[in-house]
């Protein structure tokens, strides 16, 4: 009976032998693709890949997108940065649109549901908070939290929390969806606007502006003598008004 046959040994062609069906009906010897094609410093030993599975593709899809942008994210560079070939990723994703959705679900799992004591008003600047900073860690993804639909198991728990929340303060499920909706359409919206402000730059914005004559556009030119925006003050305006709505539409009179 053959005993184990070591992976690699100088002089046989092992490689060939795992590629021929004889190797494989000994059934002692891996296929070739269980195995990347890196080598180790020992001599060049097949190293066995690291267990890959749906989560790593997805985190490195996002790190694909936080380096170079969505552009940069295709089939062959994130199975490239994998140490993979590109077909292998489809045993873990439906392709690159859920991988996009993937990307989306874990931006928003980076949104922290920590407990705040205190009143509504307090909860929802925390997670609001919370959300906007998710957003601005991943500026390159953030498009893709607006654009794709919410498929993801953590999203959809979000999703009921806040719905819970809302509920908590007398609104029916489908009032306290549009509520969300207006909420979440705020935050993500001005996520972008900042993002497509320092992606194209402040100076460069203002430098245009300053085309304009001043007397036709006074108001304009008192706006752009002022200080560079204040995307931090602006947005605890935006969910402080919000919050506000919310409040006065719960006390007011049937």
């Amino acid at each position: 009976m053959l005993g184990k046959l070591p992976r690699r040994v100088t002089g046989f062609p092992f490689a060939a032998l795992r590629r021929s069906s004889f190797g494989l009906s000994l059934g002692l010897l891996p296929r070739i693709d269980q195995y990347s094609t890196t080598r180790d410093s020992f001599g060049g030993f097949w190293m066995p890949r690291q267990g890959l599975n749906r989560r790593k593709v997805l985190e490195a899809a996002l790190q694909l997108v936080d380096d170079g942008g969505l552009q940069d994210l295709t089939m062959r560079r994130l199975a490239n940065r994998l140490g993979v070939e590109a077909p292998s990723l489809y045993k873990h994703v439906d392709g690159k649109s859920d991988i996009l959705d993937g990307i989306a679900d874990l931006v928003y799992e980076e949104i922290e549901l920590v407990h705040v004591a205190g009143e509504f008003r307090d909860r929802a600047l925390a997670y609001s908070l919370s959300f906007r900073r998710a957003l601005l860690r991943h500026p390159n993804a953030a498009p893709l939290v607006a654009m794709r639909p919410v498929t993801g198991e953590s999203t959809i728990q979000l999703v009921e929390t806040a719905l819970q929340e809302l509920g908590h303060l007398g609104f029916a499920p489908t009032d306290a969806r549009k509520f969300l909706n207006v909420t979440v359409g705020f935050i993500v919206g001005h996520a972008l606007a900042e993002v497509g402000t320092s992606q194209v730059g402040a100076e460069e914005i203002l430098a245009s502006r300053r085309e304009f004559e001043d007397a036709e556009y006074p108001n304009v030119a008192v706006t752009l003598a002022a200080e560079p925006v204040d995307y931090d003050a602006e947005f605890l305006l935006g969910i402080e008004l919000i919050v506000d709505g919310i409040e006065r539409y719960v006390s007011a009179p049937v």
